[in-house]
C-alpha cells in the first residue's frame, strides 16, 4: 500500500480530535430519499457479481517506509464472495484477504490494518455494497449521478458516488472527515470490473493501486479459498 501525499489529506479535510462530534445528517425530503434509494438499488443490482470470475492485475503500493509492486489475483463468486492475493514479482505473498458477504477474513499471520473495511474492499472490485445493517442517511440524484451516505453498524459512515449505476468513488468517514477512500475508473472491456482502482488510507499515508490485466469467467472455485490460511 502506498504513501498518500499530504496534499491529499488536506483536500479530504483534517481529522477532528477524538470526542468532537461530526456534523449531523440533515433531514431530507422523503421523496428525495426514495429517488436516492431507487438509484442505490439499481447500482447494487448492476454491480453484483454475476459469474465466478478470475481477475489478474498488477499492483503498486507506497507507504512512509515501504514501496513495492507485483502481480495479483482476485477471485469473485456470486452472490458476494471475493478473495484477493497480492504477490511480489519474485512470487512471495504480500497480502491475502477474503470477503464473504460483509465478513472480512485475513490470515492471522498478516496485519489487518493494511486492508480496507468491507464496503471499500468491495468498491476496489467495482461492487457497490454498503453491507448488511447499513442505514441510509442522506443522498442526492443529479441526472445520472448519485451520491449516497450510510451509517455502518460500527457507527462510522461511508459515502458512495455512482454514475449510471456504476461505482466511481467510496469514502470512509470519521467525525465528518474522509479517512479512507477508493477511486475506480474504466471498464477494462468488462463493465462489471474497473480497469483501475486506487485505495488510499489518508490517516496512515498508504496507497494501493491496481491495474486490471485480464478477466476470465470460470465454472467455480474451491470452497476453502474463502477462508485463507496465510502464506
Amino acid at each position: 500500500m502506498a504513501v498518500v501525499l499530504a496534499a491529499a489529506c488536506a483536500s479530504a479535510g483534517q481529522v477532528r480530535p477524538p470526542g468532537e462530534p461530526g456534523p449531523a445528517a440533515p433531514r431530507q425530503d422523503p421523496g428525495q430519499l426514495a429517488e436516492v434509494r431507487a438509484a442505490a438499488v439499481e447500482a447494487a443490482e448492476r454491480t453484483r457479481p454475476a459469474h465466478p470470475t478470475r481477475l489478474d492485475f498488477r499492483w503498486r503500493a507506497r507507504e512512509p517506509d515501504f514501496r513495492d509492486s507485483g502481480f495479483g489475483v482476485a477471485r469473485i463468486e456470486p452472490p458476494y464472495r471475493a478473495r484477493l492475493d497480492l504477490f511480489l514479482d519474485n512470487g512471495e505473498t504480500a497480502a491475502i484477504a477474503a470477503l464473504v458477504d460483509d465478513e472480512l477474513r485475513i490470515p492471522a499471520s498478516l496485519p489487518t490494518e493494511l486492508v480496507p473495511p468491507a464496503p471499500l474492499l468491495w468498491a476496489v472490485l467495482g461492487v457497490f455494497r454498503p453491507g448488511g445493517g447499513a442505514e441510509m442517511l442522506q443522498g442526492s440524484v443529479d441526472r445520472s449521478t448519485t451520491e449516497v451516505e450510510y451509517r455502518l453498524p460500527s457507527g462510522r459512515r461511508v459515502r458512495f458516488l455512482l454514475r449510471d449505476g456504476a461505482l466511481l468513488d467510496a469514502e470512509l468517514l470519521e467525525r465528518g472527515s474522509t479517512v479512507q477512500r477508493v477511486f475506480v475508473s474504466g471498464s477494462g472491456g468488462e463493465a462489471a470490473f474497473p480497469a483501475e482502482a486506487t485505495y488510499r488510507n489518508l490517516a496512515d499515508y498508504r496507497e494501493l493501486e491496481l491495474r486490471l490485466e485480464s478477466v476470465e469467467h470460470v465454472d467455480s472455485f474451491p470452497r476453502d479459498i474463502w477462508t485463507p490460511r496465510g502464506p
